[in-house]
């Protein structure tokens, strides 16, 4: 799922266990004792191995993998460089000649050198986190972690600097000439029918598109045609991790996945299982590659989490006050249900921007925006409900407008709160988008790496709907069975009338619609994968029936829960110290190559009106 994971900052958590002559799932020693001891402690050499030094990563063979400037290669410097990869993944027993692709990927060298951890390899979701990610986890590793490894990061192939690219309009879906028509009402299956359209078209219009056919001359000397989009999912960025893994050194490969990163990591991790060190999947996604099923987890917990933010009220929540708040929102209900058409009207300064965003000014946004905007701010609850109690419509739309615009004056600019896109506002202090640094798609104005990438990657979904319609299977090839789908979805979980898991669902299950040719994932997991499967229990992205899927799939790794209902345990926000103390967890576990946790471990985590950011 494309999120920015927030910076966490993190607190050294020493702790003392008696020793003990059992091991605990996911540990490697007979006899568990953490002791309290100086982040100084050299690496244990029964976890971890070197990496190369730098002079071997200066003189890589350049035909394998060139770096861009090799004259970064210097202890805690990031540079990049090009994999020059076959298309497909090569058998000697099959003589195939594949055309090749690059592929971008970036190091952030530790400043230990040779990395006595060794190399790891990081994504941080999306898809299309891209080379960031190298940046996004330097903010969340302490000194000690980022001193001693080799962190890698990849733009998988289709994305960012690497070519080719899927990245186009003719594959984005919002930018199809009737996109307005993406605006679903769910309870109208004609507006429905008139989506699966679009996307039926843009699929076609997108598989068809000649850049993606490429040739090259067989050993016998006929001509061979490949698809690139059958060879651009993220089993080929596992197969290019390996492949990097190799180049650098013979060493065992750290892996680090969050998000969709947990599928990029798992896969690695099904494939190449004997190629991990260490292993940490936090914020999981499916581990299977049944898109309805998918889809039908991913509604059902968005509901649930609606749910939850009530009932935590009823829990004693001390912020909602005296209020009733399923009352209030019922009556609230009540009362857009009443004004009817003239939503339209009320909202016309931002029915632009929504229609972008495949919302319409109706019910469901209102709704939509106005839990965002309770839920950020307590005190508004009881006016709202004064509001709605007496059908004070006129109040009600002032204080909607003054909340959503800052003003109730049209002309004023718009800032729309309820809108989480990442539009330029998230700022680093390092050096990306330039020639031998990090990609990134955070910001709609960037023209890098070519003219419009920002546009497309930020503003529209072409990135995730790529590589979900190469990786699952069973996706709609009906238009009847899809509209059955998406209308039974929302009278299930309608979402409080905001219509949010319906919405939610629409862009991943509409992803395969109509998508010619699939190259489904293997099921996820490793039976003897040791390792840390991290989730929280209201997760807004990746349900935490999903973390459960994926500590199921790798029996042998363990499970860390944290009650949050961010989005990974690195997102916790900074008062949440609890939520450090679990991330702490993982911390420790990549410092000393051993689970000290009892697997299920479930972390505290303040009132949900704290942890919603």
């Amino acid at each position: 799922m494309h999120f920015m994971i927030s910076a966490l900052a993190t607190v050294a958590v020493a702790i003392v266990i008696p020793a003990q002559s059992y091991e605990l799932r996911g540990g490697e020693l007979d006899t568990l004792h953490i002791k309290d001891a100086p982040d100084t402690d050299p690496p244990n050499p029964q976890f971890f191995e070197p990496a190369m030094d730098l002079e071997y990563f200066a003189n890589l063979d350049p035909k394998k993998f060139e770096w861009v400037n090799p004259d970064e290669i210097k202890p805690g410097e990031t540079t990049c460089g090009f994999l020059t990869a076959p298309l497909g993944w090569d058998v000697e027993e099959v003589d195939i000649v594949y055309p090749t692709v690059k592929v971008y990927v970036c190091v952030t060298f530790a400043k230990q050198q040779p990395a006595p951890r060794g190399n790891m390899a990081v994504h941080c979701g999306g898809p299309g986190s891209l080379t960031l990610c190298n940046y996004v986890m330097a903010l969340q590793f302490d000194e000690e972690v980022k001193s001693s490894y080799n962190i890698i990061g990849f733009d998988q192939r289709g994305m960012g600097r690497s070519d080719p690219t899927f990245v186009i309009p003719e594959c984005a879906a919002h930018m199809h000439a009737d996109a307005k028509k993406l605006n679903v009402n769910f309870g109208n299956e004609q507006s429905i029918r008139d989506a699966a359209q679009v996307y039926k078209e843009t699929h076609l219009a997108c598989w068809n598109h000649p850049g993606f056919q490429l040739g090259t001359v067989q050993k016998d000397g006929t001509s061979k045609a490949f698809h690139f989009l059958e060879y651009s999912g993220t089993r080929q960025l596992a197969e290019d991790i390996e492949r990097v893994r190799r180049i650098f050194g013979s060493q065992q490969l750290s892996i680090f996945g969050i998000s969709y990163g947990t599928i990029v990591m798992g896969t690695y991790a099904t494939i190449f299982s004997d190629k991990v060190n260490l292993m940490v999947l936090d914020g999981s996604v499916d581990p299977n590659s049944d898109i309805v099923s998918r889809e039908l987890d991913d509604a059902r917990a968005k509901q649930e989490r609606l749910d939850y933010f009530i009932a935590s009220c009823e829990f004693g929540n001390g912020q909602c006050g005296d209020t009733d708040v399923r009352t209030c929102l019922n009556d609230v209900s009540t009362m857009v249900d009443w004004l009817g058409e003239e939503i339209g009207d009320w909202l016309a300064p931002v029915r632009k921007v929504l229609e972008f965003f495949g919302m319409q000014t109706g019910k469901n946004i209102v709704m939509t925006t106005l839990i965002s905007m309770i839920w950020s701010d307590f005190s508004q609850f009881s006016r709202v409900c004064e509001y709605a109690a007496k059908d004070d419509y006129g109040s009600f739309m002032d204080w909607f407008l003054a909340m959503l615009l800052g003003s109730t004056e049209y002309e004023h600019d718009l800032s729309l709160p309820f809108i989480n896109i990442t539009l330029g506002n998230t700022k680093f202090s390092f050096e990306y988008n330039t020639d031998s640094k990090p990609t990134s798609s955070e910001h709609a104005d960037a023209d890098w790496p070519f003219e419009g990438y920002g546009e497309l990657a930020a503003l529209t979904s072409v990135t995730q709907d790529m590589i979900t319609a190469q990786d699952m299977a069973f996706g709609a090839y009906d238009e009847d069975r899809y509209v059955k789908f998406m209308h039974d979805l929302h009278m299930e979980y309608p979402g409080l009338g905001t219509g949010m898991p319906a919405r939610w669902v629409q862009q991943w299950y509409s992803a395969c619609y109509y998508w010619p040719n699939v190259t489904p994932l293997p099921p996820i997991g490793n039976p003897s994968m040791k390792g840390i499967i991290a989730g929280q229990l209201f997760d807004p992205a990746t349900p935490y029936i999903w973390t459960q899927k994926m500590r199921d799939h790798f029996k042998s790794a363990s499970l860390l829960t944290s009650r949050s209902v961010n989005h990974g345990i690195s997102a916790a926000i900074e008062s949440m110290a609890a939520n450090k103390s679990c991330y702490a967890n993982i911390l420790r576990y990549l410092k000393s190559g051993r689970v000290d946790f009892v697997d299920g471990t479930v972390c505290e985590a303040n009132h949900i009106g704290d942890s919603c950011d």
